[in-house]
C-alpha cells in the first residue's frame, strides 16, 4: 500500500492519521471475497471513518454506504478506510479480529504508535513494514507552503491538484464552510484515502495565515 506512506507533516499532524486498506490476493482468495469487502465496509462504518470507499465503489463523499456495496464483486481490488483517532483505529480492529475475514489487511500509521500502541494492545504481530524514504527529486517545484503538500499528499495518487488546494484556501477565507470545503476537495480522490477532518484544520490555518 505505498500510497498510503507519503502524508506529509510533523509528528503531531500525522499522529491520528491512519489508513487502513483491505485486499484479496490475485489467484489465492479473490473467489467469494465480495461478502467479505462488503463486511469490512460495514464494520469501518461503524467507527467514525474519516473516509471509506474504493477507487472502484466510490468514497462516502460522492456515494452512500449502500451504493458502495453495490458495486463490489469478486476482484483483485481494494477497499481502504480513514480514521482520524486511535481509539477508532483500535476498536474497528478488535471487531476485524473478530470477524477474521481470511484477506490481507494493511495498516499505514506513525510506525511507533501502530507497532507500539495498537498492535501490542490488540496482540496483533506485523507480518511486513514499509517505510518511506522521503520525496527526491526537483522538490523545488513543490509547493513553498508545507501544508499545501501536506494536503495534496492525503490523495495517493496526486489527483487533488495544488491549485485546487489553493482555491480552497480562498473560499474558507471567502467565508465558505471549511467542512464543505473540504469535502469538495476529497471528490477527485479515488483511492478514498483522504482525510477531510484533517483537511478541515489546514485549510483554517492557511486561510488565517492569507488574511494575517
Amino acid at each position: 500500500m505505498t500510497h498510503s506512506l507519503y502524508r506529509t507533516g510533523s509528528y503531531d499532524e500525522v499522529k491520528d492519521d491512519f489508513v487502513v486498506l483491505i485486499m484479496p490476493g490475485k489467484g489465492i482468495n479473490v473467489e467469494g471475497s465480495a461478502a467479505k469487502m462488503k463486511q469490512f465496509l460495514d464494520i469501518a462504518n461503524r467507527h467514525a471513518p474519516a473516509d471509506l470507499g474504493g477507487w472502484a465503489i466510490g468514497h462516502m463523499y460522492n456515494s452512500t454506504l449502500e451504493d458502495m456495496k453495490d458495486k463490489v464483486i469478486d476482484r483483485a481490488a481494494s477497499c481502504s478506510v480513514v480514521y482520524d483517532s486511535k481509539e477508532s483505529l483500535v476498536e474497528f480492529l478488535k471487531e476485524m479480529k473478530e470477524a477474521d475475514l481470511g484477506l490481507s489487511l494493511v495498516i499505514s500509521g506513525v510506525d511507533e504508535i501502530v507497532k507500539n500502541d495498537v498492535c501490542k494492545e490488540l496482540d496483533i504481530k506485523p507480518h511486513t513494514t514499509n517505510y518511506s524514504l522521503g520525496i527526491m527529486g526537483k522538490t523545488e517545484k513543490l509547493p513553498q507552503d508545507e501544508r499545501v503538500l501536506a494536503v495534496a499528499t492525503m490523495c495517493g495518487h496526486g489527483m487533488v491538484s495544488y491549485n485546487l488546494i489553493n482555491q480552497a484556501v480562498e473560499e474558507v477565507r471567502g467565508g465558505a464552510d471549511p467542512e464543505q470545503v473540504a469535502a469538495k476537495l476529497a471528490q477527485p480522490c479515488s483511492c478514498a484515502i483522504f482525510n477531510v477532518r484533517r483537511a478541515v484544520g489546514l485549510l483554517k490555518e492557511m486561510s488565517r495565515d492569507t488574511l494575517e
